[in-house]
């Protein structure tokens, strides 16, 4: 009476694991997603903490946004920022703890969507720091193109964040 183990549910259980399934769109489109907004992150972040001006010059962009900010406040931010985008944006790529990683880039990019709505108001001249020295989408000076830019990003992030966890492929 015992079964063998070609037809016992564990052993068919761990085939169907290990068995490569169809690629589903879900699935793809989630690896994607977290791959370009992690990296993204990761770069930026880069580019913010590159020796020996990239912090000195993130930090002037905070300023230059003339939001009154004390320079304790400014330092923290500028310092705290780059370390938050590079954490979230490398467990976005690694796949760990996606919605949640996913969860802080979105509240970031609604940050800075406002913040950039608020130079854009004011009709403030002002260069982005979101990539460092490096502007590769929008022209250096602040305007609505980086508040599409972010929006698209932010449209990335809203997806991991309500995407259940899906694997790249279903199971056959």
């Amino acid at each position: 009476m015992s079964q063998s183990a070609a037809t016992s549910p564990v052993a068919a259980s761990t085939a169907e694991r290990s068995a490569p399934g169809t690629l589903t769109l879900t699935g793809a489109v989630s690896f994607v997603t977290r791959l370009v907004l992690g990296g993204l992150f990761v770069w930026a972040a880069w580019n913010k903490l590159q020796p020996p001006n990239g912090p000195q010059n993130f930090a002037d962009s905070v300023r230059a946004f003339k939001l009154g900010l004390p320079d304790w406040a400014v330092r923290a931010s500028t310092s705290v920022t780059p370390w938050i985008e590079v954490i979230a944006g490398a467990m976005l790529i690694l796949g760990i703890w996606v919605r949640s990683s996913a969860l802080v880039i979105g509240v970031l990019l609604a940050v800075f969507i406002a913040l950039i709505g608020s130079v854009i108001a004011r009709e403030l001249n002002v260069e982005c720091g979101c990539f460092g020295k490096l502007s590769p989408f929008c022209p250096k000076k602040v305007g609505m193109c980086n508040i599409i830019q972010n929006g698209v990003m932010l449209a990335g992030a809203v997806y991991l964040t309500i995407t259940p966890k899906t694997g790249l492929f279903s199971k056959s």
